[in-house]
């Protein structure tokens, strides 16, 4: 079991009390980022408007309507609306404060803290109490962050801020002072291109080994049936 000291004093500053933030591995990310070619900016720096949490909203009768976006929508491959409850306009219309537009990145604090996706439907939405909506300043593309939070760097910073071992939550604070490494413009929307080809790769390459195993479980059924080309 790997055992670090660590001064009181510390404990205050990070006003973490658990081992994550102290470990080898958070020494390590900490070093990386010493390294970084670019500037070094917590993520409170990047906003343009004050980040909001969503409301612990009451349950809705309605089917249809207005989606109200939840931790289990926002995955590393993207956003989905799987499960996703609906408020009416109207409803929509007094949660004006959890509004979600266009560009908006969401970010979930509880069970996967700091997992984020961009929001990029023109149809409005809302977003309950286990996620955060940041909007960013022109200077930062929102995909970039996105990849940034949901990297293994990014993650690895993001466990050295949350709470709880059975269930892991971030504050909202906490997201806040989770430093990212902020290039140009240019060179941000040049990272999250790349990010973005390698995951659509990644899932067609699962696509494809998916439909291989389906081949190999019908293999003898094939074989009494009509042969094995």
């Amino acid at each position: 079991m790997e055992e670090t000291l660590v001064k009181v004093s510390e404990l205050r500053k990070k006003g973490v009390w658990h081992f994550l933030p102290y470990s080898q591995q958070a020494s390590h990310t900490a070093a990386l980022l010493q390294k970084s070619p670019f500037p070094v900016q917590p993520v409170e720096t990047l906003v343009r408007e004050k980040p909001i949490r969503g409301y612990a909203m009451v349950s809705s009768d309605a089917n249809d309507g207005v989606p109200v976006l939840a931790g289990r929508n926002i995955a590393p491959g993207g956003l989905n609306f799987e499960g996703v409850e609906y408020l009416t306009p109207a409803a929509h219309e007094k949660l004006h404060h959890t509004q979600v537009q266009r560009g908006d990145v969401l970010v979930k604090l509880v069970a996967q803290p700091g997992v984020a996706a961009v929001y990029a439907y023109a149809e409005a939405a809302n977003f309950n109490s286990h996620l955060a909506r940041l909007r960013l300043k022109p200077e930062v593309d929102p995909e970039y962050l996105v990849s940034y939070l949901n990297s293994d760097l990014g993650q690895s910073l993001i466990r050295s801020f949350t709470t709880g071992s059975v269930r892991p939550v971030i504050t909202l604070a906490a997201l806040l002072s989770v430093p990212v490494i902020v290039p140009p413009l240019a060179e941000q929307r040049r990272i999250a291109l790349k990010a973005r080809s390698l995951a659509q790769e990644a899932t067609q390459l699962r696509e494809n080994a998916r439909e291989r195993q389906e081949e190999a479980r019908h293999l003898f059924s094939d074989l009494l049936e009509g042969g094995i080309e």
